[in-house]
């Protein structure tokens, strides 16, 4: 065809396949003409003119069939030794005068042999380019022509078929031209089947490297639950183990993918718990093919990154209300705040009046509370880190936090081992989130009597996960499960009157500076734990010097 007219092109395994069946059919002509020269009394046998002339070269086309059947048989085994073109046109040459040559000795375009002449030459063409199709037509035909006159001149003068020998040269070229059409449109559809190819190659190929950059883990499994696929952030996701089969992986993600299938494999979403081996995880999970039968798609994401996302959008979304309360409430609120305290300045205030106001200034100031917390959430940045002793620094807020409260030394008790731990942090964030956590500590931890314990402070640099850490212990008898689902969450508290911000500012300020605020369970109750970053190699306040 048009694009394998090259003189060195590699032969596609349709194309040598085709020719070399037509190399076998060559064969089984050859064959058969060669035996029916040699028998010709049976009743499908030739009536000769010279049989000895027709016998050697009946014999001779058989040897160039043969020859050309090896040629293609090797062709089929090595698409590098010779051009489709090359083959195609030496054969559709050897059939022309092999064929030809046997229509002068059998008698003529009577005798039936000239016809065999057609499929040769479509084959010829098909094998070829598809612009020799007119070429090799024509040059069939002036042979043709040729011979038959030749045949009568010479041989059987008596027995004339230029007739004969002229439909069939029409004929010769008709099936060239058909022969041509189809291998224009062969061509045409083939290159745009290549070019289909390239595109999905393409398209599987920018698939892929999706896949392998995304942020969740994808995992394809088969029906008996081997890997077929995987990108790098399954695998950061999952245990580092060998094996092809998700189970010597991942035994959890296998269990939900079977407990999954057992439920009829509806597109779902599930939350795994951690363990030590692997971080708590969402999958979902999605039949691939009609109701799972080519397997199972698994979309993996860290269900602590989720949720972080999700306190993000939280912390936008109280960014915005921020704008909108500082100067919708705020000022009316000093307003309401201002005059009340002009009223109780009054001399004829009466006591009830006075009960009144109290709760117009305590509500003021819990709005007002509200607000500043709010504030200095939205308003917090990481431009303040510095290097920080936590010693020292536990020391100083406990000097402050006494001091403001009115509370003896001994209320906090600070220990911090090895004493020269530490940290970068923001000093008034860091500040703001032992304020909170304390002050949870004495409301909610029983040290708001003259007899209790000491708030404790408890940490140092390795004590765990390699990281320098930091216990805030009270006394209390812990929290309940229920309640520790929505401990950081906004607006959600556990006391009357609380705004339940406290605990999910300190969280939004540990992130901030690259920490974690978490609860522990403990033997004796529970804490709140916060994990500081490690310190950073170079400093702003390095760099500076």
């Amino acid at each position: 065809m048009d694009n394998q007219s090259g003189g060195n092109t590699p032969i596609d395994a349709d194309t040598r396949r085709s020719a070399w069946l037509f190399a076998l059919y060559r064969v089984f002509v050859a064959a058969v003409l060669l035996l029916l020269g040699l028998f010709p009394d049976t009743p499908l046998g030739l009536h000769l003119v010279t049989p000895q002339f027709y016998a050697v070269i009946a014999t001779a086309y058989l040897a160039f069939a043969l020859v050309a059947a090896a040629f293609a048989w090797r062709c089929t085994h090595n698409p590098d030794t010779t051009s489709l073109t090359r083959i195609a046109l030496i054969g559709g040459a050897g059939d022309g005068i092999g064929l030809i040559a046997l229509l002068i000795v059998s008698g003529g375009v009577g005798a039936g042999i000239g016809l065999l002449l057609v499929p040769a030459l479509v084959a010829a063409v098909l094998l070829s380019s598809a612009r020799f199709a007119l070429t090799l037509a024509a040059i069939a035909t002036l042979a043709l022509l040729l011979a038959e006159g030749v045949s009568a001149l010479f041989l059987h003068p008596a027995d004339t078929a230029i007739t004969q020998a002229g439909l069939l040269g029409a004929t010769l070229f008709a099936a060239g031209l058909l022969a041509r059409q189809f291998a224009r449109r062969a061509g045409e559809t083939r290159a745009q089947v290549e070019r289909q190819e390239v595109d999905l190659a393409n398209l599987a190929e920018l698939n892929a490297q999706i896949i392998a950059r995304m942020s969740a883990g994808v995992i394809a499994v088969d029906p008996d639950g081997y890997i077929r696929s995987i990108n790098e952030a399954a695998r950061r996701l999952l245990p580092p183990r060998p094996g092809r089969h998700l189970s010597s992986l991942s035994p959890s993600v296998a269990r939900v993918i079977r407990d999954w299938q057992r439920n009829g494999m509806p597109t779902t979403s599930q939350q795994l718990p951690g363990d030590r081996d692997q971080p708590a995880l969402r999958i979902r999970l999605a039949p691939l093919g009609d109701r799972g039968d080519q397997g199972s798609l698994l979309i993996l994401e860290d269900a602590a990154e989720l949720q972080r996302q999700a306190q993000a959008g939280k912390l936008q979304a109280l960014g915005r209300l921020t704008a909108s309360i500082a100067h919708e409430i705020r000022n009316p609120l000093g307003a309401i705040s201002h005059s009340a305290q002009l009223l109780g300045e009054s001399p004829d205030l009466k006591p009830h009046d006075q009960r009144l106001l109290d709760i117009i200034n305590n509500q003021s100031k819990r709005v007002n509370e509200l607000i500043s917390n709010v504030l200095s959430l939205s308003r917090r940045d990481a431009g303040g880190r510095e290097r920080l002793n936590l010693q020292e620094t536990l020391d100083r807020f406990a000097e402050e936090f006494c001091g403001a409260l009115q509370l003896p030394r001994e209320t906090l008790h600070a220990r911090i081992e090895p004493a020269d731990s530490e940290i970068q942090f923001d000093p008034s964030q860091l500040n703001q989130i032992l304020w909170n956590l304390c002050s949870n500590a004495r409301i909610h931890g029983g040290h708001d009597q003259p007899d209790s314990p000491p708030i404790v402070l408890r940490g140092g640099a390795g004590q765990v996960a390699r990281v320098v850490s930091l216990d805030v212990i009270d006394a209390g008898p812990g929290i309940s499960a229920e309640q520790e689902k929505d401990l950081f969450e906004p607006f959600v508290s556990g006391r009357a009157g609380g705004t339940g911000l406290g605990l999910y500012i300190s969280r939004m300020l540990c992130e901030n500076n690259g920490a974690s605020l978490e609860y522990v369970h403990t033997p004796i109750g529970g804490c709140f734990r916060i994990l500081f970053a490690p310190l950073e190699t170079d400093s702003p306040k390095e760099q500076g010097a």
